[in-house]
């Protein structure tokens, strides 16, 4: 499918690609927008950054935004979800959450829109995740060798891992992701489920 995107005032919204389907999503840059991350020269995100010019100056624009009128970016994404209602919304494809009150306001826009189901992977582990609404769920991603998995246990939030062969902390319950989001579903429910889910290298 090809990199199809709606803007609602300072937000650009992705309308899916080839794994989420028609699920919705809105990035950042990945990389500067990480934090010091240990995935920061292998992201997958960076060859769509280089390659596809729509998708550079979508998550750029978006980035900037965030950071210069967070206000007004997040009223871009209420706009988007109050015109559309959709089933499912995906925070980050590329990028991740930059501040605690960036984190506030995605927690506030659950509570106000509880017909959708949210979605987010981060790395963000130092930020407060208090009392998140039973909408919106927080995946602790973890980096072979890197990240710790007692945090996220101890703060009831399930995992996804990165396998690339040397990966040795995976539960033996976990699940495979099988791509395909929007027939699958799996990971807006992982917390419900109660397992991880862990992807191969990419």
């Amino acid at each position: 499918m090809g990199y199809r995107t709606e803007r609602y005032g300072l937000a650009t919204i992705s309308l899916g690609n080839t794994k989420l389907g028609t699920i919705p999503n809105v990035s950042t840059c990945p990389g500067r927008d990480c934090g010091d991350v240990p995935c920061r020269k292998k992201c997958y995100a960076h060859k769509a950054l280089r390659q596809y010019k729509e998708v550079r100056n979508c998550w750029r624009r978006n980035s900037t935004n965030a950071k210069r009128n967070l206000d007004g970016f997040m009223e871009g994404v209420r706009d988007y979800l109050c015109d559309r209602s959709p089933k499912w919304f995906r925070w980050h494809v590329a990028g991740d959450i930059h501040s605690q009150l960036y984190l506030d306001e995605m927690i506030a826009i659950a509570r106000e829109y509880p017909d959708t189901k949210f979605l987010c992977f981060t790395k963000r582990h130092d930020m407060t995740y208090r009392k998140l609404p039973s909408n919106l769920s927080i995946v602790f991603s973890m980096w072979p060798g890197w990240g710790d998995a007692r945090k996220a246990r101890n703060r009831g939030l399930p995992i996804a891992w990165m396998q690339d062969g040397k990966e040795t902390r995976i539960p033996d319950d976990a699940i495979e992701c099988p791509g395909h989001c929007d027939s699958c579903g799996m990971c807006w429910n992982l917390k419900k489920i109660g397992r991880d889910v862990y992807f191969p290298v990419h």
